[in-house]
């Protein structure tokens, strides 16, 4: 009869005097937070790429207006949409985007103001008259059917946005402490959120339309071309509110200054609106206070 000597094997020690299965971190809630946002993100630009090449491949265009003829209808920095349509299809009130016959290479977005044998004239919102031609089928782009206010200004940020992101992420990688990366990144995006909202200025414009001069002064017709609500001023004289896109007037009394005046604007916001302004703006140091930072190695061997 022989003997059997069992071997037992010791667990493996996990190095602070304890024996035991060696733990698998989960990775930090800021990394798995960030990781999602760029899975979301990639996902919902993929999916308007896809939207848009099979909405161009259908004959639609899209254009942002650049001018604020139309108004609060479709104000400056707003994405249009248009289908093909037939001239006999089309009736007096349609907003249409068109070539004009005396500016083929240009686009206008303007409104259907009259239709007669000669052809189709139109007018923008705020104009006090019809355009300068007549508009057939040739000159006809399509006709308008999806209006989104402000989004052309994300669409014509996009290229900024998209190589500053790429840049702020590849020079990051560079920097071995993750705590430090996250901290640049945070700055870097910061930053070029700003130099992007600097080279559009999308939030605040004004525009004068026309001057005329009163027994009171001289009465200025201007719009708003921004996105956010304003209080435009005269120098010395009236002030009003605007919206986007809506048309007002101020007056400059006579006796100020001699034929030149100065129209200033701020921003004439609601206490919610200002809250959620301040929001946006926080959202860096928001992300930060929430979300967190990596912990650095010395927090992870003194947890």
């Amino acid at each position: 009869m022989s003997d059997v000597t069992t071997l037992e094997v010791p667990p493996a020690s996990t190095g602070d005097g304890h024996s035991g299965p060696t733990p698998v971190a989960d990775p930090p809630r800021g990394h798995r937070v960030q990781t999602l946002l760029i899975w979301a993100g990639a996902s919902l630009v993929t999916a308007l790429v896809v939207l848009a090449l099979v909405f161009h491949a259908q004959g639609g265009r899209w254009f942002i207006v650049e001018t604020p003829s139309m108004g609060t209808t479709a104000p400056v920095g707003t994405l249009v949409l248009s289908t093909p349509v037939k001239a006999q299809d089309l009736r007096v009130g349609d907003i249409i985007t068109f070539h004009p016959p005396t500016e083929p290479s240009s686009v206008y977005t303007h409104r259907i103001a009259a239709i007669d044998a000669s052809g189709i004239s139109t007018r923008g919102d705020i104009n006090g008259a019809d355009d300068g031609w007549k508009l057939h089928q040739k000159d006809l782009i399509g006709e308008t059917t999806t209006i989104l206010p402000a989004v052309g200004w994300l669409v014509r940020g996009l290229p900024i946005l998209g190589v500053g992101f790429a840049f702020v992420m590849f020079a990051t990688r560079l920097i071995a402490n993750r705590a430090r990366r996250q901290s640049f990144r945070i700055l870097g995006f910061s930053m070029l959120l700003s130099v992007t909202v600097y080279v559009l200025r999308p939030f605040v414009g004004l525009v004068v339309l026309t001057t005329q001069a009163t027994k009171a002064g001289v009465s200025a017709t201007i719009v708003s071309t921004g996105i956010l609500p304003i209080t435009a001023t005269a120098q010395g004289g009236s002030s009003v509110n605007l919206s986007a896109g809506q048309v007002g007037t101020v007056t400059v009394p006579a006796s100020v200054g001699s034929g030149h005046y100065a129209l200033s604007s701020a921003l004439h916001l609601t206490l919610l609106e200002w809250i959620l302004f301040g929001a946006i703006c926080a959202i860096p140091l928001l992300w930060t206070l929430i979300v967190g930072l990596p912990s650095t190695p010395d927090e992870e061997s003194a947890a």
